[in-house]
């Protein structure tokens, strides 16, 4: 009877997996065209909504071509946003490379093949703007074989397409180049019922201020009124399930993008690159109790994996700078919490306060109390005057930069001394109270403001400022530099 139970229980265990659609991973240098081939497959026009024309978020969709369907990736070019582009690389299936043909590998280039080749995910290159005057096709490739992806023009096997995102020519055949990697990969997933993982790509909140969680089901189904767990100590049951394109879902299987209303507080645990589970709750008694154990065994597996020591103390000179942050969407917060990952020998800085779309009045009180800028970006500005800077961006590196400047202006200063004019000592006058030295041989400057040092065979015997700098009986604030020698009054 055993044996027959475990045949029965491995059919159908069989018989829920199914084949997924393939994750596509878009990758790529900044301004290298990544956008406008999504729009182009997309017929959208999401690049001209992009703050600075660049991605500042991970976005994931579907999308069918010629009866294939696939989930597709697109990860930010820039360099600040490294951690959302190793999220979006380690998840998928198949990386598309974007290379401009005109500017060849550049340093985010060479980023995203280390995450593709670290992740072991195979890459069919979309080499772009083929149309533009001074693309070269041969010498791009050539520089792609320089880091290791060899592809069909130089004699390798990586399929590379010559395309050009914005006319919309040659995405046929960079989407067969696509499908035929994809066709030789396992892609077999487990949608058994009852219970589901997936990762969270991003949270944001809509005009109710109700959070939205985009996540991507990785095995599993989840269904409207799963109890959702993302936190160690609270869950949610999910109100509604919809597509990304806004269309409703009954039911979200794996590979499949999904946007999940019912979580009522953002926590740390519940960023992007994070897992979400959802499980069925049960009907009898017994699949409830086994329910519950379930959510207990997955808060107790989160709770062990975000154990953080809350406290810590400072060695004697550094300083802490602290900031209040409030972004757009959680992705964006996590890209600017990880630019404000910075500890010198001088200075540490930490995030006192984060939040997705709004700060409270408490919040922004908080900031004036201890001193601490707030950075605002791509949200409204705040509802009242505040004492603190605030720093309102929408583009990444612009924050960048004028975080900078608030750092050097928090630094203590570092004084250069800059030797500008020296002479020979050739005598002293005066008494104890007052004396004169004159100086002869002079190079350079000598400014009655600046500090002075003399030295006897090059070891200082004084050092300070004069009170008074000579010519003859004149009186003078700089010498000039045709000028050979002065007098220096002490005291």
């Amino acid at each position: 009877m055993n044996h027959l139970r475990h045949r029965l229980h491995t059919l159908l265990t069989l018989r829920r997996c199914y084949m997924r659609p393939p994750i596509l991973g878009v990758l790529g240098h900044v301004d290298h065209g990544k956008t406008t081939l999504i729009d182009s497959l997309r017929q959208t026009n999401n690049v001209s909504l992009e703050a600075g024309g660049i991605t500042q978020r991970n976005s994931i969709f579907q999308h069918t071509d010629n009866g294939y369907k696939f989930t597709i990736v697109d990860t930010p070019g820039h360099a600040a946003f490294s951690r959302m582009r190793a999220t979006g690389s380690s998840l998928t299936d198949l990386g598309i490379l974007v290379v401009d043909t005109k500017e060849g590998v550049q340093q985010q280039t060479i980023e995203c093949i280390r995450l593709l080749r670290e992740n072991e995910v195979p890459v069919v290159v979309a080499l772009n703007k083929v149309d533009l005057p001074g693309a070269d096709v041969n010498r791009t490739c050539e520089m792609l074989f320089e880091q290791g992806i060899e592809t069909v023009q130089v004699g390798g096997s990586v399929p590379a397409v010559p395309i050009s995102a914005l006319h919309g020519t040659g995405l046929g055949d960079l989407m067969g180049a696509v499908r035929g990697v994809t066709s030789g990969l396992d892609l077999s997933a487990d949608d058994t019922n009852g219970a589901m993982q997936g990762i969270v790509f991003d949270v944001q909140t809509n005009l109710k201020g109700t959070l939205l969680i985009t996540a991507l089901v990785q095995k599993g189904q989840i269904r409207r009124g799963d109890r959702l767990i993302c936190d160690p100590y609270r869950h949610y049951a999910a109100r509604g399930i919809r597509a990304v394109d806004g269309s409703p879902l009954s039911v979200g299987l794996p590979g499949m993008p999904v946007v999940i209303n019912g979580m009522q507080s953002y926590t740390r645990s519940g960023s992007s690159g994070s897992y979400i589970y959802a499980v069925t709750p049960g009907r009898t008694r017994v699949e409830r109790l086994a329910s519950r154990e379930r959510i207990k065994t997955i808060q107790n597996r989160i709770r062990e994996e975000s154990e953080e020591d809350l406290y810590e103390s400072l060695p004697p000179g550094l300083k802490k700078v602290s900031f209040f942050v409030c972004a757009d969407t959680t992705a964006t917060l996590e890209t600017i919490e990880q630019m404000l990952d910075i500890q010198t020998d001088e200075v540490k800085v930490a995030i006192h306060q984060k939040s997705v779309k709004t700060l409270s009045e408490d919040d922004i009180r908080r900031a004036e109390a201890i001193g601490a800028p707030i950075i605002l970006f791509n949200v409204p500005d705040l509802p009242f005057q505040t004492s603190v800077p605030v720093l309102r961006h929408n583009i990444i590196y612009e924050l960048a930069t004028e975080v900078t400047q608030v750092l050097d202006e928090a630094l203590p200063a570092h004084y250069v001394q800059r030797v500008i004019g020296y002479g020979t000592v050739e005598a002293i006058h005066g008494d104890m109270k007052r004396r004169i030295v004159g100086v002869s041989n002079l190079k350079g400057l000598m400014d009655v403001e600046g500090g002075f040092r003399i030295k006897r065979s090059n070891f200082p015997i004084w050092e300070g400022e004069i009170a008074s700098l000579r010519i003859e009986r004149d009186r003078i604030v700089k010498t000039r530099r045709d000028m050979n020698e002065c007098g220096k009054g002490f005291g």
